[in-house]
Order: structure tokens, then C-alpha cells, then sequence
């Protein structure tokens, strides 16, 4: 039994030195994040990155902690000073080069989310704000510019929480130091366990476990050391980062096997090893040193990369992905030695202050303009005004819904019987199309009819549509046929086709489209054949 409590005895730790092959191993898990962000295939697993920083946060702030009590000199205020150093200036660095790519890139939406992000990812609490949004995996999580301050947020939740746990249990638990982390890192595991949520992905319950198993790593391998586990544990590390994909992202297997592999390295590894040589590689240890710099700037470059260029640069083409991933990494390393080391040894107080009042203006000013609508024309405005009685052109206010809302009904714009017709027919991705069409200036010698909404092929009949009937129309199909009957009509008919005839989902640049209803029936392909066979046959011009 004696021999046991050696192996768990806190009290003659001391505080590390540099280990080259820790900082080789960040280099290996931000790596490992870019080229999963980056959807490079055989790093399909590379999420378990952030996994790998939780152990090694965990094992190396326990020790600064825990030697520190030893030594008589822990002070929560010098502590806490030091995280602030650490992490706020290259934060906040972050934040503030966003703020103009976010103006210039991002629609009022997505401006709106982005703002919302701002606030959560200061105060550290980005985890809970974006389990409410799309789930990490989702298509529009790539364009998510502060996506990733999730798990800075579960790192600072931990840096706040620990160091009064781990004080409370040295002052009065010292010799069952290890036991009590154990039984609160077991019962993280087990709740993992029991939830299918994905909100486990994002909550710090679920978390706590793998920054605890760093805690409970560096005192064992502070008094027990066993030679060369490290070739058992780089294969079970890096298995899988390479086997497992996003659908995996909430189980709680491959991260056993890649903690339990990052654990056996930095257990048993030293500083002769063959591993510790390879992991000293110049690139590889820059890439450590900066790890943190670019694990925050590499979410908002590929974000941003995105939108600038809709896809194309991060969609198609491994050389143009790695062109950004090394800009990614240079940048990370500019921000390394110009903002952390530098604030490491004198911390610019004007400077975070600074950024935190910008922050709050710009959030302010997005919440006053509607994520800065004013930027753009106002569309929606524009189209009711439109839709004014005075534009209705004689069809009664109670037969025509809101704006693009009702799809039973024909609302038309503008109406001069002189005029030529123009039909616009379709679902909610032509009506993005159309709002840019819908402009008096542009239409000014058309009489304009549309029946746009979300999710519905129009089809003419309901009899051939019984499974999506609201998509048809009943009530104005007499009138609809006499001005498709008239002269000089144009029709724009126009949808998701490659959904609605293949039964599959696709793939656009910033997205996945897919529906809940099953597609493909008899009855939809039926209508939707008729009504184009029905349009070609009576209009002057049908687009499609």
C-alpha cells in the first residue's frame, strides 16, 4: 500500500521544464484541427485535436498549480494574472481583425450571429451560445468565423473552476488528491455515456474528464516512470485521427484511444527518444509555439476564405487548401512573437481596452442597424412597398399573402394592362434570385406576378401532388391560365430541380440542401412534369 500512495503523492512535485516533445505534440493536434477544417479526407478525425490540447492544458496548468502549493508561493490573483497574459491579447487580436472582414463579407443574418458570437467569445461562455445554433459538423458552421471559441471557452471555464477545486483539495484532501480528480473525471465519462445529446459536445460536465485525465497524468508520471510506452501510445493517438469521421465527433471511443495514446507519449517519453527527436523538428516545434495563435486565427481565415471566394478556394483543389493553411500557419506565427511574447512579459492594459470598448460599439451599432442592413438595399422593404394596395393592380387585398409567405395565392407586383407579364414560379432558392430581380427600375414595362416559398415545387394541380399539397394552388388556377394565355408572357419556373428529380441531397458551395419529405414520388415528378409541359406549351418564353 505504501508504494501506492507514492505513486499518487502530490507533494514533491515540482515544477516542469520545457518539453519539446509536448510542444511537438501541439503542433500536432492544431495540425491535425486545420487539415479537418481544411476537409482534407485522410484527416477526417482531425477534431480530436482540440481533445489532445484538453489533456495537455490540463497536465500542464495542474503543475503550476500543484507545485506552486508545494512551494508556498500560489496565489489565485498571480495565477489568473498569467492567464490573461496568455490568452487575452492574441484573443482579442483575433476578434478585432474580423470585425472588418465580417462588414464587408457577411449579410445582415450572418452578421447578426457573428455579432452575437463577439460578446461570448470575450467572456468566455462561446460554448453555450453556439450549442443553441447549427451543430459543429453543419455545413453553415464552416462559415462561422468564432466557431471555434467554443472550446476556448470550456479551457477558461476550466481555468477558472480548477484552481479553487484543486486548493480546496490540497488544504484538506491532500493524500486523496488523485482520488477525488478520478471520481469526477469517472462520473464525466460515465454521463457521456448516458446522453445521445449533442449538446454533451459543447457542455463543460462533458469535457471535464479529458483535462482532468492531464491532471491526474502529470502526478503519476511525476513518481512512476516506465521506458518506451510512447511506441504503443503515437499509433493509438494518431489511429483515430485517421479512422473516425464528423459522424464520431460525440462519441466517447475515439477519444479513449486518442487521449489514452497522447497519455502513454507524455507518460513515458524522454528527451533521447526517437519520438522526442522527431517531434524537435524546427517546423514542427514553430508550429507548437504557435499553436495557440493559430488554432484562433485559422477558424476565421477558412471562414472567411469561404465566403470571399463562395467555396471554390476550400471546396476544390488540395494545393489551394494548403495555401491557405500555410498562410494560417505564418500568420499564427507573426501573431506568436508580436503580440504573445510580447505581452507575456508587459501586458498592454490600453490595448485591451481598447479592444473590449470597439467590440462594444460594433456589437452596438449592428444591434441598432440590424447586422448593419443598411449596407445593402433594403430588399424586403422595397418589395412591400410593392405589394402596396395601390401596386396590386386590381387582385383584393385578402387574396394575396405576405410577402413571398403564401403560396396558394398570385400576388402581382405591378400591373399596367399595356405592359408585358412576367410569372415568377418557384421555392425559396429562386425567391433569393428573384429578390434581386423585383426592382421597379429593371421591371418598369412588365406586369410582375410571383408565387414563391420555402421548400415547395409549384405544382399546378393538387390532384397529382397528394404528399405536398400545400405547394399547389387551387383558388386562382383560372386566372393564372388567362394571363399565361396572353400575350408577351415570360415565366420563370425555377427550384432545388436536382432534389426534386434525383431524391438526393447536394451540395452548394456554402451548404448541404436537403428536405424531410421523401422525394422523388410518382405524384411530385407527375406534377412537376406537367406543369413544365403545361408552360412550354402556353408561354411565349419559359425559363427554367
Amino acid at each position: 500500500m505504501s508504494i501506492f500512495f507514492k505513486i499518487i503523492d502530490i507533494s514533491k512535485i515540482k515544477r516542469i521544464p520545457f518539453r519539446q516533445d509536448i510542444n511537438g505534440l501541439r503542433a500536432v493536434a492544431v495540425l491535425a484541427v486545420i487539415f479537418y477544417h481544411a476537409d482534407i479526407r485522410l484527416f477526417q478525425g482531425g477534431w480530436l485535436g482540440v481533445d489532445i490540447f484538453f489533456v495537455i492544458s490540463g497536465y500542464l496548468i495542474s503543475n503550476i498549480i500543484i507545485s506552486e502549493l508545494n512551494e508556498g508561493t500560489f496565489t489565485f490573483k498571480n495565477f489568473y494574472l498569467r492567464r490573461v497574459r496568455r490568452i487575452l491579447p492574441a484573443l482579442f487580436s483575433t476578434l478585432l481583425l474580423t470585425i472588418p472582414f465580417s462588414y464587408f463579407l457577411l449579410g445582415p443574418k450572418a452578421m447578426q450571429e457573428y455579432i452575437n458570437s463577439l460578446i461570448p467569445s470575450v467572456f468566455f461562455y462561446a460554448n453555450y451560445y453556439f450549442m443553441n445554433l447549427e451543430f459543429y459538423i453543419a455545413e453553415s458552421a464552416k462559415v462561422m468565423p468564432l466557431l471555434h471559441t467554443w472550446s476556448l471557452a470550456i479551457e477558461e471555464q476550466y481555468y477558472i473552476l480548477f484552481p479553487f477545486l484543486a486548493y480546496l483539495i490540497y488544504k484538506y484532501f491532500k493524500n486523496y488528491f488523485v482520488f477525488v480528480i478520478g471520481f469526477i473525471a469517472i462520473g464525466s465519462i460515465y454521463i457521456n455515456t448516458l446522453s445521445q445529446s449533442v449538446d454533451k459536445f459543447y457542455r463543460l460536465e462533458y469535457r471535464i474528464w479529458e483535462l482532468l485525465l492531464g491532471v491526474l497524468l502529470m502526478v503519476l508520471s511525476n513518481n512512476l516512470k516506465i521506458k518506451h510506452l510512447e511506441k504503443i501510445g503515437l499509433p493509438l493517438m494518431l489511429f483515430p485521427i485517421f479512422y473516425y469521421d464528423k459522424f464520431s465527433i460525440n462519441d466517447i471511443e475515439p477519444k479513449l484511444l486518442a487521449l489514452l495514446g497522447i497519455s502513454l507519449i507524455i507518460f513515458s517519453n524522454t528527451n533521447r527518444s526517437y519520438l522526442t527527436k522527431l517531434l524537435s523538428f524546427k517546423i514542427l516545434s514553430i508550429i507548437g509555439l504557435s499553436s495557440y495563435s493559430i488554432y484562433l486565427l485559422h477558424q476565421p481565415i477558412f471562414a472567411f476564405t469561404r465566403l470571399a471566394y463562395a467555396g471554390r478556394v476550400l471546396l476544390f483543389g488540395y494545393a489551394a487548401k494548403f495555401l491557405v493553411i500555410i498562410l494560417t500557419i505564418f500568420l499564427g506565427y507573426f501573431s506568436y512573437i508580436f503580440i504573445e511574447k510580447k505581452n507575456l512579459k508587459n501586458l498592454n492594459y490600453k490595448f485591451l481596452l481598447f479592444s473590449t470598448s470597439l467590440i462594444i460599439v460594433f456589437s452596438l451599432g449592428s444591434l441598432f442597424d440590424e447586422g448593419y442592413s443598411s449596407r445593402y438595399t433594403d430588399t424586403n422593404s422595397q418589395l412591400q412597398k410593392y405589394y402596396s394596395d395601390e401596386q396590386r393592380g386590381g387582385i383584393d387585398e385578402s387574396q394575396c399573402g405576405e410577402v413571398f409567405l403564401n403560396f396558394e395565392y398570385f400576388c402581382n407586383i405591378s400591373y399596367n394592362p399595356e405592359n408585358k407579364n412576367l410569372i415568377i414560379i418557384g421555392d425559396s432558392h429562386l425567391q433569393t434570385i428573384s429578390s434581386e430581380l423585383i426592382k421597379k427600375d429593371k421591371l418598369i414595362k412588365y406586369n410582375v406576378f410571383t408565387s414563391l416559398t420555402q421548400g415547395c415545387p409549384f405544382i399546378l394541380n393538387l390532384e397529382n401532388n397528394k404528399s405536398r399539397a400545400k405547394c399547389g394552388t387551387s383558388k386562382k388556377t383560372k386566372e393564372l391560365e388567362s394571363i399565361i394565355f396572353s400575350n408577351d408572357t415570360t415565366i420563370i419556373f425555377g427550384g432545388r430541380f436536382p432534389w426534386y428529380f434525383n431524391g438526393d441531397s447536394f451540395e452548394t458551395n456554402l451548404g448541404t440542401i436537403v428536405d424531410e419529405i421523401e422525394p422523388g414520388g410518382n405524384d411530385l415528378l407527375a406534377g412537376l412534369e406537367e406543369n413544365i409541359v403545361f408552360l412550354l406549351n402556353n408561354s411565349k418564353k419559359l425559363i427554367l
